[in-house]
């Protein structure tokens, strides 16, 4: 058995809860010390934003709980202690990070990386506060301290720990789920996993079609049905890719797809036309028909897609060649299914390898609102992926992060 250290307050995971809470120690005069499996704090930092780091969201607190889908409520308090204005004034003027503000309120660093980030945050902590290759299996309670203890017997005591172990997603970076096993052993209930946030695989009839226009991206709505039921929905730009669609609307409905998908007939629809009836885009089709009767129906029907994705539609519905008024009444009808109601049918379920975050994790009735302190184990607190909160893409996610790390840190102040 290792030597045995001691300090005011263990973190256990650096990535961005980890040395958020880092930051918010270091300015109060906290002695901590953060525990990294890894060789490198803020690996999973590096991915996010497609590695321009979307920091935060511009948008009210009570906008923006709205984004957290069941765990709305739960964060409010959270993010009103600690909001994106304060976030990004913490960023500015104690990281020394200049910001910029983009579409839907997204905010980013000026420098467009997301290394400008993590190395500000490793930089404000000392990189004498982080101790790397620490892979915590444990958490003992004896007495008034807790002691974390490492896969190879190393020891670590305090009064305080902070879990921000991370959740299931991008697993290369350090987060495996390891940090559950560990929340589980402490006695805390930890809610079914799924990936988030992530593409979706089609099977391989639907592969050609979405192969042939990869890259392509085009807004449409999204319905995910499971067995004929319409679990959810939503619209937004659909990225077409070499094995599926990705993009924001699809990814958010990731969140949604079962585990045991492959057991079941699954698949996601794809409306081109949202803001019109079939009965209308039917009557649209016919009058454009009419009026341009020697032009490719394809062409007609880039109105609504782009060309490359009106080629492959026209090749489902049998009518690629065709000029318009040439094309019967049902060809029309299956281009105008194409159009309205294309179905993609789901290969596997979303893998953790691309996910950017974790949906489920350690049960928020057993975690106090208004602290993170666990009501299991006083003394320990719960931040970051490792939570059942996750958020939608443009900057939720880590403004989570903060506002959880910044009310346990007041609550550990006193």
């Amino acid at each position: 058995m290792g030597e045995e250290k001691t300090s005011k307050v263990i973190i256990v995971g650096a990535g961005a809860a980890g040395l958020f809470a880092g930051c918010f120690l270091k300015k109060e005069g906290i002695p901590f010390v953060i525990l990294e499996r890894g060789d490198k704090p803020g690996r999973k930092l590096l991915l996010t934003g497609h590695g321009r780091c979307n920091i935060t969201n511009n948008k009210s607190p009570k906008i923006l709980k709205e984004g957290y889908h069941e765990a709305g409520s739960y964060i409010y308090s959270a993010i009103k202690s600690f909001a994106p204005e304060d976030a990004m004034k913490f960023i500015r003027d104690e990281l020394g990070v200049e910001l910029k503000e983009e579409d839907n309120n997204r905010i980013f660093p000026v420098s467009d990386s997301a290394e400008t980030i993590r190395s500000a945050l490793v930089d404000h902590i000392g990189r004498e506060n982080i101790i790397t290759g620490f892979c915590c299996v444990s958490v003992d309670k004896n007495d008034d301290l807790y002691t974390v203890i490492s896969d190879k017997g190393e020891r670590i005591s305090a009064p305080k720990v902070i879990l921000a172990c991370g959740g299931r997603s991008f697993p290369e970076t350090g987060s495996d789920g390891l940090g559950y096993k560990v929340a589980s052993g402490m006695g805390h209930t930890v809610t079914p996993l799924i990936p988030a946030l992530t593409s979706v695989d089609v099977c391989a009839d639907d592969r050609e079609f979405t192969s042939a226009v990869s890259g392509v991206s085009v807004n449409a709505g999204a319905s995910l049905y499971c067995d004929t039921k319409k679990k959810a929905s939503g619209m937004g730009s659909v990225l077409f890719t070499h094995k599926g669609i990705s993009g924001p609307v699809i990814q958010e409905l990731s969140r949604e797809i079962p585990r045991n998908i492959s057991s079941s007939d699954g698949w996601i629809e794809l409306d081109f036309t949202p803001h019109r009836t079939d009965a209308e885009l039917d009557r649209e089709l016919l009058e454009e028909i009419n009026s341009h009767p020697d032009s490719k129906i394809t062409t007609l029907a880039s109105k609504y897609v782009p060309s490359s994705v009106a080629d492959k539609l026209g090749e489902r519905a049998g009518v690629t060649d065709l000029r318009a008024g040439m094309v019967t009444r049902d060809g029309r009808r299956e281009l105008l299914k194409g159009l309205k109601h294309l179905e993609l049918h789901i290969d596997n379920p979303p893998a953790y390898e691309t996910a950017y975050v974790t949906r489920g994790g350690v049960a928020l009735k057993e975690i106090k609102r208004e602290s993170m302190e666990s009501k299991i184990m006083p003394g320990v607190y719960v931040i970051g992926e490792m939570l059942d909160i996750d958020g939608v893409s443009g900057g939720y996610n880590l403004q989570a992060c903060m506002s959880e790390a910044f009310i346990a840190v007041r609550d550990i102040m006193g």
